[in-house]
Parts: C-alpha cells; sequence; structure tokens
C-alpha cells in the first residue's frame, strides 16, 4: 500500500478497523441519524448479521474507499435527497389529510 493510498487518510487514523455509525457520521460530516437511510440504500453494510436494535459496525476500509470515490458520493448525496423528499412528501400528505378533514368536519356543521 503506497503512502498516498486512501486507506491511509488522516480522517480514519483514529478509529479501529471497525466503525459506528456515529463515527462514520463524524468522518462524512452528516447527521448521525442519516446513517440508516443510507443503509437502507445499500450504501454503507454493517459487518455480520447485526439484529435491530443492535450496534452496527461498519468496515473502514470499505468507508475510505468510498470517500474518495466520486460515483459513491454522489449515490451518498442522492439518496439524502431522495430521503429527505420523501420524508417532506409524507409530512405533506398528512398535513393535506387533516386539512381536508378539518374542512370535511367544518362543512357538515354548516349544513347542519
Amino acid at each position: 500500500m503506497n503512502p498516498e493510498s486512501p486507506l491511509k487518510m488522516p480522517l480514519l487514523d483514529k478509529y479501529g478497523p471497525t466503525m459506528t455509525k456515529e463515527e462514520i457520521a463524524e468522518t462524512l460530516h452528516i447527521p448521525r441519524h442519516i446513517i440508516q437511510p443510507l443503509t437502507r440504500a445499500g450504501l454503507f453494510t454493517p459487518l455480520g448479521e447485526p439484529k435491530k436494535y443492535c450496534v452496527k459496525r461498519y468496515s473502514s476500509e470499505v468507508i475510505a474507499r468510498n470517500m474518495v470515490d466520486q460515483n459513491w458520493l454522489d449515490k451518498m448525496v442522492a439518496a439524502i435527497h431522495r430521503h429527505w423528499r420523501n420524508k417532506n412528501a409524507r409530512k405533506r400528505a398528512k398535513q393535506a389529510g387533516k386539512a381536508q378533514a378539518e374542512g370535511i368536519r367544518a362543512s357538515e356543521s354548516v349544513a347542519q
């Protein structure tokens, strides 16, 4: 491995061979809660087969390789945008449903 290898990034020197989602979030400068949607999108793969509520560990070597890959970074940003777009759409639909329900109730009370 040459000294310019992405696997020798100073950002990752303080971590061991595995990283938690908090460490990944700190390294990538993204919020911790974004790691789960990125994992769901297939951009991160936890090591082993952790159960739902277990601490998930990720390979530092894979993270280092991905951090220098432009295509992977594009996919990561697209997944973050998709996550927020879907979340905001659900929120707007819920608000529209409440407004519609209130409108129906108001029209029913006027009709009576």
